[in-house]
């Protein structure tokens, strides 16, 4: 084969997998030529999601997505600017509604997907495919020849006589502003069951894609009702924080930001705006059990005192819990609790360190063993054993056996119940925490209790403060004779 034959080839296989692949059409067809495309996990896991999607409308199943991402990561670059035009031209007889909080947003998202489709780079994958020159508008355009179409409006504004088989809704929340109204809250949730969703095709796709401002948002409203109604369409929903010890550099984009990016980002949103713009796990504003306003942050371990700690476990040990769409996590909390100085009952909590991880048993096993050796003999291991997690206290002894004793609380009520002994003690500012790179995740989650998607860490204080306190009800291995 020659040089030139084997280029060819290499070309062919190109568009391929342009034509097949939604990373690789962006890739193909990249328009900025002042900034390279840059691929971060984010962007792999949502084009892996579009594939799918598109694999699954061939097969004739409908498919629906949250996606919910940091602002400036390109999850509109990904979905609304360069999917409608993907998918006309692999389906040129389908409909794509774009929708978010303004026409005036959506029109440019409909803009750079019409313009896409004169390019060459397009041309190359899609030669038969173009715009009749006479329905080309930005709001609304047409593939020429062909009944495919794409439709373009503000969430609020007229779908009326629309149909969709490709449905988007990218930002439905204009600011802060309005994501404080409840007025327009319910507003925009109207809209999208009431007008968004009923333009759907028999078979369609649907995407969310969000920067999360707010619980009671599109995002929280959709989780809800998946819970309390079984017939409400099942969304798969892919949160990205900025912030996770699960990202090898504890960031979810360094392909493009910096750390000091991302930290300047958090010191200028604050923890309330930076839970819900950067980690995508609003809090309540005001209404949570555990207030965040007063936690004493230090830099340095040289800081805390010398007391006993513990490590506190809450495991994902069944495989409901790990393998639903957002998995539970397996948490271990390394705190210790001392009566305040100059007091006689003032409880302080100090906060050392907190692993999480999404593994099966047996790799989770490993990593809990791991930790206990790295934490050393003097730090006691401790674990809930609530009616909801009876025998993490048996799956525990055994993952440590002959290692460490491990201790047991066992506390009645439900998790806010189990959580209020810590409320005075956040109140009072005497929580103090250690600022590394897992703050930020579980900042988010503190301060979104009882009402986010998670609670293994505020478990993993309730258990603390229940060994730590000695409290009624706990029970320790010595005491079993264990």
């Amino acid at each position: 084969m020659t040089n030139s034959e084997k280029i060819h080839d290499m070309k062919l296989l190109q568009r391929i997998e342009a034509i097949e692949q939604h990373e690789k059409f962006m890739d193909y067809t990249w328009k900025n030529a002042s900034e390279p495309f840059v691929v971060g996990r984010h962007t792999r896991e949502i084009c892996a999601s579009i594939d799918q999607a598109i694999e699954k409308y061939r097969a004739g199943i409908s498919t629906f997505f949250v996606i919910a991402v940091p602002p400036r990561h390109g999850k509109s670059e990904i979905v609304s600017r360069t999917l409608p035009a993907h998918f006309l031209g692999l389906f040129p007889d389908a409909k794509v509604i774009l929708s978010g909080h303004t026409a005036d947003l959506t029109e440019g998202y409909s803009e750079y997907s019409r313009d896409l489709i004169s390019t060459p780079q397009y041309q190359e994958l899609f030669p038969a495919i173009s715009v009749d020159s006479n329905n080309s508008s930005k709001s609304h355009w047409k593939i020429d020849g062909r009944e495919g179409e794409c439709y373009s409006c503000g969430i609020s504004g007229s779908l009326t006589g629309q149909g969709g088989n490709l449905l988007i809704l990218d930002d439905y929340i204009r600011g802060r502003a309005d994501a404080e109204s409840a007025a327009n809250r319910k507003k925009i949730w109207d809209a999208f069951t009431n007008d968004f969703m009923t333009r759907r095709a028999p078979v369609s796709i649907v995407f969310v894609l969000a920067t999360r401002w707010h619980v009671d948002d599109v995002i929280g409203n959709i989780k809800n009702k998946m819970v309390e109604d079984s017939a409400f369409p099942r969304f798969e929903i892919k949160t990205m924080p900025a912030f996770s010890d699960e990202y090898p550099e504890g960031i979810l984009f360094p392909e493009r930001f910096s750390r000091s990016w991302y930290d300047e980002q958090r010191a200028t949103l604050g923890e309330y705006g930076t839970a819900s713009l950067l980690q995508n796990s609003p809090t309540v504003r005001g209404g949570n059990l555990l207030s965040t306003d007063f936690i004493q942050k230090h830099k340095t371990l040289e800081d805390f005192p010398d007391i006993s700690y513990y490590r506190i476990w809450d495991l994902a040990h069944t495989a409901k819990e790990r393998n639903k769409d957002d998995p539970d996590y397996t948490s271990g909390t390394l705190l210790g609790m001392r009566i305040k100085p100059g007091t006689t009952k003032e409880w302080e909590l100090w906060i050392k360190d907190v692993k999480r991880m999404r593994k099966k048993a047996p790799e989770r096993d490993k990593e809990i063993t791991h930790i206990a050796e790295a934490d050393g003999p003097y730090v006691k291991i401790g674990v809930e054993a609530s009616i909801d997690s009876k025998d993490a206290y048996h799956t525990l002894v055994k993952i440590l056996a002959g290692r460490r004793t491990v201790l047991s609380a066992s506390m009645r009520g439900d998790k806010v119940v189990r959580a209020t002994p810590l409320e005075p003690i956040f109140e009072a500012g005497n929580v103090h925490v250690l600022n590394a790179p897992w703050y930020a995740d579980w900042i988010a989650e503190i301060g979104a209790f009882p009402n986010g998607a998670h609670d293994d860490q505020v478990d993993n204080l309730s258990a603390g403060y229940a060994l730590c306190a000695k409290k009624p009800g706990v029970v320790t291995a010595e005491l079993r004779g264990v």
